[in-house]
C-alpha cells in the first residue's frame, strides 16, 4: 500500500486528496494535502465559488491528533475565493473550520476533554496554550449550536449567576423539559432578557406557556413586555429563602440589644432557626426550645417561617389563598418590621407563588445547573470575558454530543 493512501485511509478526510507525507527521523509527519478540484468553498457561508486567477496561495498548516507518538502536521496551499454572497474570502477547507489551525478532528477531540476537566488540564495534555483552548471550544459551539436550539420552548427558566468581580452577572435560560441552557448574555437587566425573545422571534414567543423565575422585577418587565400571555411562577425556593432572610434579619437584631448573657444564650441560634425540623440534632432541638422560653419575639419569628410551609402543602389553590390571607395579617400585626415588609412583597407577587401549587414547576433545574456553571469558572479559576464562560456553559449545559475518537 502507498504510503499517501496510507495516510488518505487513517485520515478519512472528505474530499480532499493526499499528495505526498513527509517522515523524518526525527520531527512531525507532515502529510501536504489538497481539496478536490472543483470544490472550492467560501470560507464565510460554505457556499460553493469560484476560485480568483492571477493570485497566488498562501501555504498553511494545521495541526492534527498525533500518530505513532508523533505530532501530525497537514499541509495545503490556500486561495482566495469570490463568493456571490460574501465577496472576497479565503477558501474552506473539509478538514478545518475557518480561521483555526488545527483540523476538525483535533478540535472535536479537545471539546470532548473540556466537557470532563478544565482547560488548563486540556492545555497542557494538548500543548497548546489556555487561550487558544478557549478559542476552540468557541469554534466548537459556533457550529454545534443553531436556531434549532430555541424551537419547542414551552417551559422555560430564568435566573443569573455572577461570575466575577465586581458583581458581573449573566443571564441563563433553561428549557424545563430538555434540561438544557438554550440561551445565554452578559447582564441581568430586562434589556438582557429583552434579547432573548428578539432572537425568539414572534411565532416561537406565542409558543411558551410558562415562566419560572425569582421576584427579579427586570426579569418579570421583560416577561411581560414580550410574553404576556405567559404565566409567570416564583420560585418556591425563593420564597423559603426570603422567610429565612427575615428571621436571620430578626436574629441580628435581637443580638446587637442583648446584654452579655443573652448574647451566650443566643449564640449558635443560626441554623437550629433556618433548617427544617426534620433535619435538626438533639442540641439543635434543645436550641429552639431555649429560644422559645426566653426570646418570644425570635420564636414568633421562626413560627411565621415554618407556618408559611403549610400553604405549599395546601391541597387546592383557594386553601391556599385562605392560609395566605390568615399568614399575612399574623405577619402584619406581628411587630416583626422584616415580616411586614415580608408580606407586602409576597402579596404583590402572590398570583405568581400561588400558581406553584397548580404547575408544580420551580427553578430547581436552573439552580441545579447554576451549580454546574460555578463549578466550570471555579476550576478554570475565572474567566476574562463572558463571551469565554458562555461558550464554556454551552459546551457543557446545551446537551452538545462530541465524538470520541480514543481508543
Amino acid at each position: 500500500m502507498r504510503v499517501t493512501r496510507l495516510f488518505r485511509t487513517m485520515l478519512g478526510f472528505a474530499r480532499s486528496v493526499v499528495e505526498r507525507v513527509t517522515i523524518e527521523r526525527e520531527g512531525p509527519i507532515k502529510v501536504a494535502m489538497r481539496p478536490r478540484a472543483g470544490r472550492e468553498r467560501c470560507g464565510g457561508c460554505g457556499g460553493k465559488a469560484k476560485r480568483l486567477h492571477g493570485t497566488r496561495g498562501k501555504a498553511r498548516e494545521w495541526r492534527h491528533l498525533g500518530a505513532w507518538g508523533r505530532r501530525t502536521i497537514i499541509k495545503s496551499t490556500v486561495w482566495r475565493v469570490l463568493c456571490q454572497r460574501c465577496g472576497v474570502r479565503t477558501m474552506d477547507v473539509p478538514w478545518a473550520r475557518t480561521g483555526s489551525v488545527f483540523t476538525r478532528v483535533f478540535e472535536n477531540e479537545v471539546a470532548w476533554m473540556l466537557q470532563r476537566t478544565d482547560q488548563t488540564t486540556v492545555s497542557r495534555y494538548f500543548g497548546i496554550s489556555w487561550c487558544a483552548v478557549g478559542r476552540i471550544a468557541g469554534r466548537v459551539v459556533a457550529e454545534a449550536l443553531d436556531g434549532s436550539r430555541l424551537d419547542g420552548l414551552v417551559f422555560i427558566g430564568v435566573d443569573e449567576i455572577c461570575y466575577g468581580r465586581p458583581q458581573k452577572y449573566l443571564t441563563r435560560v433553561v428549557d424545563h423539559i430538555s434540561g438544557r441552557t438554550v440561551w445565554a448574555a452578559a447582564g441581568k437587566s430586562a434589556e438582557t432578557l429583552g434579547l432573548f425573545f428578539a432572537e425568539l422571534g414572534e411565532e416561537r414567543c406565542g409558543a411558551i406557556e410558562i415562566v419560572t423565575m425569582d421576584m427579579s422585577a427586570a426579569y418579570e418587565k421583560a416577561v411581560r413586555d414580550h410574553v404576556p400571555h405567559a404565566e409567570i411562577v416564583y420560585d418556591r425556593f425563593h420564597v423559603a429563602q426570603l422567610l429565612n432572610a427575615a428571621v436571620d434579619e430578626i436574629r441580628r437584631e435581637e443580638v446587637r440589644m442583648a446584654d452579655p448573657e443573652q448574647k451566650k444564650a443566643l449564640k449558635s441560634t443560626r441554623w437550629p432557626l433556618l433548617k427544617n425540623p426534620w433535619n435538626l440534632w438533639r442540641y439543635e432541638r434543645q436550641k429552639l426550645s431555649e429560644i422559645q422560653k426566653n426570646n418570644r419575639r425570635l420564636y414568633r419569628a421562626y413560627l411565621l417561617k415554618e407556618s408559611f410551609q403549610q400553604i405549599f402543602e395546601a391541597s387546592s389553590a383557594a386553601e391556599a389563598d385562605d392560609l395566605f390571607a390568615e399568614w399575612s395579617a399574623w405577619a402584619r400585626r406581628s411587630n416583626l418590621d422584616p415580616f411586614r415588609t415580608l408580606a407586602e412583597t409576597l402579596n404583590k407577587h402572590w398570583s405568581g407563588i400561588r400558581r406553584f401549587l397548580e404547575v408544580r414547576l420551580t427553578n430547581a433545574i436552573v439552580e441545579g445547573s447554576n451549580s454546574k456553571v460555578r463549578l466550570i469558572s471555579h476550576r478554570a479559576f475565572g474567566f476574562h470575558s463572558a463571551a469565554a464562560l458562555i461558550a464554556m456553559i454551552y459546551l457543557n449545559c446545551s446537551n452538545i454530543e462530541i465524538p470520541f475518537i480514543g481508543l
